[in-house]
């Protein structure tokens, strides 16, 4: 009889615990560049929100102590340009991971009233629709950009001056005819 009641209280917590889960937001990979610039009053703000409900959900806005603004910004690419626009709130689809990241949709730290050290972490204070908010630890992450990357995006960047064509001869006769492998 006790393994019974044993089984029937762990299937009652279960229900319980998956239904908290069901109508939890996960936030991951919350982190945050680090500038070594002190005059600097901005900085981005990356991560990857997952709303696990059954409900599409909202985030509607964002706050932080070290910060007097965050806003939520979007990059869109039109005609070959990119603009950048601050939205009033991200839709979060049920199940589906949105990524916060540098590529078309983030946050933007206005008027940093602190000075963010690599290694050091902060709390934003995320509000969802429904009243719901969540602290979120952003990790301020060291930034570098290593001289081989650099050269790598000079020769591959279109933008550049003395941008050379990439070679089309196929193998063999690119082996008999580079100097550098002769």
């Amino acid at each position: 009889m006790g393994i019974y009641r044993f089984l029937a209280i762990l299937l009652v917590s279960l229900s319980f615990s998956a239904q908290a889960i069901a109508e939890k937001i996960y936030v991951d990979s919350a982190w945050s560049p680090y500038f070594a610039v002190p005059e600097l009053d901005r900085a981005p703000v990356y991560m990857t929100i997952t709303n696990l409900s059954n409900k599409e959900r909202k985030l509607l806005s964002v706050t932080t102590d070290i910060a007097d603004k965050v806003v939520i910004q979007s990059m869109v690419n039109v005609e070959g340009t990119a603009q950048i626009t601050d939205i009033s709130d991200v839709v979060l689809p049920s199940g589906v991971p949105v990524n916060m990241d540098n590529t078309n949709l983030y946050l933007l730290l206005e008027g940093i009233n602190s000075r963010l050290r690599a290694g050091s972490r902060f709390s934003m204070n995320l509000l969802f629709d429904e009243g719901e908010s969540q602290s979120v630890r952003i990790q301020i992450r060291s930034v570098a950009v290593s001289g081989d990357r650099m050269l790598e995006n000079i020769r591959t960047d279109p933008m550049q001056q003395g941008h050379s064509p990439r070679r089309s001869e196929d193998l063999d006769e690119g082996v008999l005819t580079d100097p550098m492998i002769r």
